[in-house]
């Protein structure tokens, strides 16, 4: 039998030479048409096989197949890479609905009663399954879907017949809508939404009033799709509310460019002073509408699609404003206790702390960094040569005594002494405000260097007078990088932003009066005797009604700017005035008007010795320094630039102003200065008609006389 089969074998592989040239000559790849039928080898790998079944035994063959097919599936053997995908694809499209399966129809329904409509056709079925069944399948009522229910049956009377006499299937009764069978498996479909979100999980509102702004989450409501959500409320404390409000003020309001309020918490008196009414609900506060806490948080439900939760990252100074104590601050870190992302903050000398790995709590400092790759030497005894790690498994480290600088964030720039290092959070003492600040540890740096503040900022500056609102005004006294801190009038440190400040006008001669009715002015220097700064003395920097702004560099705090009442001030040297004929204080007369040398003090005469009123210079005391005995400006020093017998004016150091003083009040304390000027009121009126001859006879020439 073997030559036979040999030469049938012969006989079929001249066959396939001779087709394979035909085919080479219409273009097809003769190396293709090898799959179409056996070779030789493959005809005695066959017969060699099946020798070799012949010859074992069932146990044999059974663990042999076992072994050759035990490790792929039929589907990986048939469909490749993929293919038990591919297999359960095609297991699912024998599942799909065809034409000969009942249909989808899509009924109108009172919005609202969908799934007590779909109760009420189940229980229909039931009750009229004995006498006239209805011949629906199914009725759906989808999640989701407002206003509509799905009913499955062979014909559309089914449907009609099922829904005849429900009250709220009224709208759908005259016409329905059959789903194509392509989209019925839609309506089945269930989306599974992966909020992620979490109580106590910080979230960002994406528009409205609180656009941008920091929320905490309260809880989820998966069912309305809704967050409940605590944060700041924004509450306009201007616009009037209730009773007080008026039709000329609406008008005003609707015309008035809205403007967004601040972010702050909830002041239930400021409300009622406005007309508002705060009601109270157990632990909550009620007002239009909303609920606020008694800390002063708004409690309010939002969509899911209104927030932002992927990365949110709440600074400093926005979780500071959600706790009570600054002790109880919980900065949330990123997942893994990394304190430093992609875009760490690293820098060559900084010491650090392994906080991943095997090597956790390893201490070391930095040598090298390339991109997030980190050369650090470790401080331990068995450890001589550097490691790297990558930037994810460092965190800062720093110890109570280390001198650094803020980065980044609320205090970006400002500088400090460490006075305690927590778990995330380091306290430092600044330079600059000499308080404590919270900084996260990847926002600093080790430094030598002392911050030297801000003092300008736009068209700002340290010092300022600004306008807080219509009634208030205050004086810039710290420059932050977001905002800034003024004192006000009634002397509280409020935080504002450059947006919502405009620059006070002030008058140069501006004068208000102190408790002994002497006048004060900008740059006099006073003193406190009532008040909370009794027995500081200060210069005045800004007058506004019957409040100075006063500098001391004795005063520590707010730069050396406080805030008195004008009554509660002394000018320095100052008193009571007790002999004063006139009715005017001398500090709001003219300085030429008293004078007495003005020509309403005395008669003109005629040249020298002409007439008997005029007044003499004493040229002696010009130039002196003097110090004032008597008088409201009693203990004032300053320069005597002209003299009469009577009156000396004299420039007084304190001010910069010049005054008219009896000569009786005055003495002198220092040695003439020869160098000192003549002021414009020094010519007396008996000079000013003399003639430049100054002989009795004027026919005499002065070689004769």
């Amino acid at each position: 039998g073997f030559i036979i089969d040999e030469a049938e074998v012969d006989d079929e592989v001249e066959d396939e030479d001779e087709w394979e040239d035909g085919a080479q000559e219409i273009g097809i790849v003769g190396n293709e048409m090898e799959e179409l039928g056996p070779t030789a080898r493959e005809i005695e790998g066959r017969r060699r096989g099946t020798t070799l079944w012949d010859s074992q035994k069932e146990d044999e063959i059974e663990e042999y197949l076992k072994k050759k097919y035990a490790d792929e599936s039929a589907a990986i053997r048939h469909f490749g890479d993929g293919g038990e995908d591919m297999s359960d694809e095609i297991t699912q499209q024998t599942l799909l609905p065809g034409v000969k399966d009942p249909n989808l129809w899509m009924v109108k329904c009172r919005i609202g009663e969908e799934k007590a409509t779909a109760m009420l056709l189940m229980r229909k079925f039931i009750a009229y399954q004995y006498t006239d069944p209805l011949q629906i399948k199914s009725v759906v009522a989808p999640e989701g879907v407002k206003g509509y229910i799905y009913i499955e049956a062979f014909k559309q009377p089914h449907v009609k017949q099922a829904i005849e006499n429900v009250a709220n299937l009224r709208t759908g009764i005259w016409k329905q809508h059959m789903v194509p069978i392509k989209e019925m498996t839609d309506v089945l479909r269930v989306v599974k939404v992966q909020t992620g979100l979490r109580s106590k999980q910080w979230v960002r509102l994406k528009r409205g009033l609180y656009k941008d702004d920091i929320a905490q989450v309260d809880y989820v409501d998966l069912a309305q799709n809704q967050v409940h959500l605590k944060l700041l409320p924004r509450v306009d404390y201007t616009r009037p509310r209730g009773a007080l409000r008026t039709t000329q003020e609406n008008d005003a309001a609707k015309r008035k460019k809205k403007r967004r309020p601040p972010a702050k918490p909830f002041d239930p008196e400021a409300i009622r002073a406005i007309g508002g009414e705060v009601t109270s609900d157990g632990d909550f506060l009620i007002f239009e509408g909303n609920r606020y806490s008694r800390k002063g948080f708004l409690y309010k439900n939002f969509t899911m699609s209104a927030i932002i939760a992927d990365g949110v990252k709440p600074t400093l100074s926005e979780l500071e404003k959600f706790e009570e104590a600054p002790e109880g601050i919980d900065i949330e870190l990123p997942a893994g206790g990394k304190d430093d992302g992609p875009g760490h903050s690293f820098s060559a000398g900084d010491n650090v702390e392994v906080c991943q790995g095997e090597l956790m709590n390893l201490q070391g400092k930095i040598l090298a960094i390339d991109g997030i790759m980190i050369t650090v030497m470790p401080k331990h005894e068995d450890l001589k040569e550097p490691l790297e790690f990558q930037a994810v498994e460092l965190r800062k480290l720093f110890r109570m005594g280390d001198h650094v600088k803020v980065l980044s964030g609320r205090y970006e720039g400002d500088t400090g002494l460490i006075v305690r290092v927590e778990d995330n959070r380091v306290v430092l003492f600044s330079d600059l405000t000499m308080h404590e600040l919270e900084v996260l540890p990847r926002d600093l740096q080790l430094c030598s260097d002392m911050a030297t503040g801000v003092d300008s900022l736009g068209q700002f500056q340290w010092g300022d007078m600004v306008q807080l609102d219509s009634q208030n005004v205050g004086v810039i006294v710290r420059l932050e990088r977001e905002n800034f801190n003024v004192l006000s009038m009634a002397g509280k440190l409020v935080e504002a932003k450059p947006q919502s400040l405009h620059k006070k006008k002030e008058f140069r001669n501006t004068v208000a009066l102190d408790s002994e009715q002497n006048p004060i002015q900008k740059r006099d220097i006073v003193k406190v005797i009532d008040g909370p700064h009794s027995g500081r003395d200060g210069e005045i920097k800004h007058l506004y009604r019957n409040f100075a702004f006063l500098y001391s560099r004795m005063y520590l705090d707010n730069g050396g700017i406080f805030v008195c009442k004008t009554r509660h001030l002394l000018l320095a040297g100052g008193g009571k005035t007790t002999n004063n004929n006139s009715a005017i204080m001398p500090g709001f007369m003219s300085p030429r008007i008293s004078s007495p040398m003005h020509p309403s003090g005395g008669g003109r005469g005629r040249g020298r010795g002409g007439g008997g009123g005029n007044v003499r210079r004493d040229r002696e005391l010009i130039g002196q320094i003097i110090k004032i005995t008597k008088g409201p400006y009693k203990g004032n020093v300053g320069m005597v630039k002209d003299a009469t017998d009577s009156t000396a004016r004299v420039e007084l150091h304190s001010s910069c102003q010049t005054i008219s003083v009896d000569r009786t009040h005055i003495a002198t304390v220092g040695m003439p200065n020869k160098d000192g000027s003549i002021s414009s009121y020094s010519r007396t009126p008996g000079y000013g008609s003399a003639t430049p001859t100054y002989g009795r006879d004027g026919s005499k020439t002065p070689m004769l006389g």
